[in-house]
């Protein structure tokens, strides 16, 4: 199954068609119908179904290739340009369904379709196929309603398959494509002319990263249209990208206003909140989005998120179990529900959770460090060495899977690959306490007391207000015969928890060895 979203240099093919009333049906003069014709009535039966100065997206064409889907899609915006339809940049749809959250492929459902069309201010949604049926082929599109969620308009098209369309299906197949700017696409350096252009404009700088152009644009088109809650609703994406949350509120606020029933919204004023940390008022808007939209997997999992942020784990775990119910290919609530037994102390669950999760997506780093740190919980050092060591091959940045292996060599009494390990981490993430912290313990655990001394003392620089560094330094110099300095890290152990009896009895001891 194949589409694209990127326009590549293409050379003009025609491949000959028929129009399906039945097999092999003619046009009204006739004469089978090429490609270009088709194409043609097609963008005629979507234009009659929408007023003058309407804007559409077309958002996939699943073809034998790329290339094939690429030319469709493109003339076909070409055809509906000409009658006056405004046609969304589809060289934005990669950012677009990335911020939906959306995986981008040829089934497109209506209610993903929807979602599109609302990002992209576009009143219709264009999908559409190419499929090869054993001896002939058969074009459809569909045109999908913004405002409604149902299909509008269907084109249903026979395609003869003759030796000249195998030809160049076979050419487009194996033709080395360039990336280049689409014909009907927005660019840096023309200036749009209406509230669509200067939309597409802003999503195309926005996913640039270039926020402050994006929101220069949105605002031009918000000045021709008002009432556009698309630019709003990207407006304030952008906003929140530049940590601007209140700016980025005022935006999702006009969007709920303008559209009260706007699911999407919700769910990116859930995130907003979320990351501002007012986890209830979060929780409130997914909460609404789910009512609005109950089939949507991924409202539940954002909730359960913010749930686990309020360590209500019970109902962390449901939100995750229905956005599973929801969609059973869901790896991510699988992984964060396992995160969640797991903080529960059902490590036999988390567990099974992980092993669901690296089914579906083997190569997600993020669960294999999960299920490692599971199995460390069991004391299955070995497991959990092969779990960081396999997150290590899929990231070689991981300091996190470094720091963990290398505390799965120390429970092993391999201290000499848990210093290497832990090394790695320190130059991986020169800011982490815990990695020197643990370091230093391997080193006292070599009789290296020096080097572990001046790795706790890293680990305290780095971060002053946590105890454990002090008691590890403490007993170092008390190993070391250093007992001015073991005192005076035990006094500082106390003045954290002054009622550490344990602390308490090993400074009475050294006092006493010290002579005081």
């Amino acid at each position: 199954m194949k589409r694209t979203f990127i326009i590549r240099a293409l050379a003009v093919l025609v491949l000959s068609l028929v129009v399906c009333a039945g097999a092999g049906a003619k046009s009204a003069t006739g004469k089978s119908l090429s490609l270009m014709d088709a194409i043609e009535q097609t963008a005629e039966k979507i234009t009659g179904d929408l007023p003058a100065g309407s804007r559409v997206a077309i958002v996939a064409f699943e073809s034998a290739n790329n290339n094939l889907s690429d030319y469709i899609m493109e003339e076909l915006t070409g055809a509906l340009f000409d009658r006056k339809i405004e046609v969304a940049d589809r060289q934005n749809l990669e950012y677009v369904y990335k911020e939906l959250n959306l995986q981008m492929s040829g089934d497109v459902s209506d209610e993903s379709a929807k979602s599109i069309g609302k990002f992209l201010a576009a009143d219709m949604v264009i999908t559409g196929q190419l499929l090869d049926l054993d001896g002939m082929y058969r074009y459809r599109t569909s045109a999908i309603s913004v405002e409604t969620a149902v299909r509008a308009s269907v084109t249903r098209l026979d395609v003869r398959s003759d030796k000249a369309a195998r030809r160049m299906m076979a050419a487009l197949a194996n033709q080395k494509t360039t990336v280049k700017v689409a014909k009907y696409g927005v660019s840096a350096d023309v200036t749009p002319q209406t509230a669509g252009t200067f939309l597409d404009r802003g999503i195309m700088f926005a996913s640039r990263g270039e926020h402050d152009l994006a929101i220069e644009n949105f605002t031009e088109a918000l000045k021709l249209d008002p009432n556009m809650s698309a630019a709003y609703t990207n407006r304030g994406i952008a906003y929140k990208n530049k940590r601007e949350f209140d700016r980025a509120l005022a935006d999702y606020n006009e969007v709920i206003r303008l559209n009260p029933n706007s699911d999407q919204v919700y769910t990116l004023r859930g995130i907003l909140y979320a990351d501002k940390g007012d986890y209830d008022r979060s929780i409130a808007d997914f909460t609404q989005a789910i009512r609005l939209n109950p089939n949507y997997y991924g409202n539940y999992g954002a909730r359960g998120i913010v749930y686990d942020k309020k360590r209500d784990y019970d109902r962390a775990i449901a939100d995750f179990t229905q956005a599973i119910r929801l969609n059973p290919n869901d790896t991510i609530s699988y992984s964060l529900r396992g995160l969640m037994y797991k903080e529960m102390g059902n490590i036999d669950r988390a567990i099974a959770d992980y092993n669901e999760a690296i089914r579906l997506n083997p190569i997600d780093d993020i669960t294999y460090n999960r299920r490692g740190d599971a199995y460390l919980e069991k004391s299955d050092f070995d497991r959990a060495i092969a779990d960081f060591t396999q997150a290590i091959h899929l990231n070689p940045n991981d300091d996190f899977a470094y720091k963990q292996r290398g505390l799965a060599y120390f429970q092993k009494s391999d201290y000499d690959r848990a210093i290497a390990d832990s090394t790695q981490a320190i130059r991986l993430n020169p800011n982490d306490a815990f990695a020197y912290n643990q370091r230093g313990f391997a080193y006292f655990k070599k009789s290296d007391y020096d080097r572990a001394i001046s790795d706790f003392t890293q680990a305290i620089r780095l971060a002053p207000n946590e105890v454990t560094p002090y008691s590890n330094r403490a007993f170092t110099y008390y190993s070391k015969g250093d007992l001015d300095h073991a005192i005076a890290d035990l006094e500082a152990v106390l003045r954290f928890n002054p009622n550490d009896a344990d602390a308490r009895n090993n400074l009475d001891n050294v006092r006493r060895q010290r002579g005081r």
